[in-house]
């Protein structure tokens, strides 16, 4: 597979990598023009606590990743000297922008559109690997279901996209991932704070960037605690914070994740475990080179890169098992569980 893999990228990488390349004043308009996406992965009061938007600090940020003149964006911008230091020293104080003899980097994650779309292709030889591997777990789950009496409560189809995504390759498994392939037990601290950041182009604001499947956690009402699922979560949490009877049909027909169900998801999880690790590690000197191709090793830390990435990857996973129906894709990109 490390031979198919060099394969793909040394064909991806024949154009050359254009993130330092002069961009044209199209590109700077493109910039301001363009939607974007903010995204944390973090644990408690682990956040920025500034705002990353006011200013059109993020638009600095992707300004400089996509190789623009500080002086360019300041002109287009309209900051004055006076506004281009302290937003710059804000940053930097911040831990988003380092200064050295590489000049004003970022060190967050960003991707324009054509880098995400990008991230996928140089993904694929992981998300077939892992899609794979899956599928040959798929019958020592669905005996694990039955053996534990799970099976007469709870329907592994209709549960197959949380299964096989967020609990074997997302929400169950990356704190585990970070901790054993990355060898990092704390995210980047940041000002006091330890989390990782993104700001991803947004070009179909009807599902998150790049389609990319997340998980998240919010109370729902003073008892219960929803967590979604999936690709479409923007316009659910806006429905959510204006309609509370939208609220209370997601509740009716929401998972219960029982303590006994959510155990048996650590399980398997942690039975799939030495399978994914094998397959990242087998594909590190590939992902280093993806890395470094990439431009990103120019910008933020390998830590900070592959785990966004990781991100891409088991999205195409999961479409790839959905394409060949080993699992069902909700019709609005979500999956629902309380507790």
């Amino acid at each position: 597979m490390k031979t198919k893999s060099f394969l793909l990228l040394s064909i991806l990488f024949a154009g050359g990598c254009g993130t330092n390349q002069k961009v044209s004043q199209d590109s700077l308009d493109k910039i301001f023009t363009s939607h974007y996406r903010h995204s944390i992965i973090s644990k408690g009061d682990n956040l920025p606590d500034f705002d990353r938007k006011k200013d059109s600090l993020d638009l600095f940020l992707i300004a400089l990743q996509q190789g623009i003149e500080p002086k360019e964006f300041q002109k287009k911008a309209g900051w004055s000297d006076g506004m281009m230091k302290e937003k710059t020293q804000l940053l930097i104080d911040k831990g988003w922008l380092i200064n050295d003899d590489k000049g004003l980097r970022p060190t967050i994650f960003i991707a324009s559109d054509k880098q995400g779309n990008e991230l996928f292709e140089y993904g694929e030889p992981l998300a077939n690997d892992i899609a794979q591997s899956i599928e040959k777990e798929i019958p020592s789950i669905r005996e694990k279901l039955r053996s534990t009496g799970l099976s007469e409560r709870y329907d592994f189809d209709s549960m197959s996209f949380l299964v096989l995504s967020d609990v074997l390759l997302d929400n169950w498994q990356i704190m585990e991932m970070e901790a054993t392939y990355l060898k990092k037990e704390n995210r980047p601290e940041r000002h006091g704070k330890f989390y990782y950041a993104s700001i991803m182009e947004h070009a179909n604001t009807d599902f998150e960037p790049f389609g990319i499947y997340g998980n998240q956690v919010g109370r729902i009402n003073d008892s219960t605690y929803l967590s979604i699922y999936g690709k479409n979560r923007i316009i659910v949490n806006e429905r959510l914070r204006n309609d509370r009877t939208f609220g209370d049909s997601i509740l009716n027909v929401a998972l219960k994740l029982t303590p006994e169900l959510n155990n048996f998801f650590y399980e398997i999880a942690k039975d799939y475990k030495p399978e994914l690790l094998k397959i990242l590690e087998g594909q590190t000197d590939y992902s280093h080179k993806v890395y470094e191709k990439s431009g990103y090793s120019d910008q933020i830390a390998y830590e900070e890169f592959f785990i966004w990435w990781y991100h891409f990857i088991y999205t195409s996973a999961t479409n790839i098992l959905a394409e060949r129906n080993y699992l069902t894709i909700p019709l609005e990109g979500n999956f629902y569980y309380k507790q």
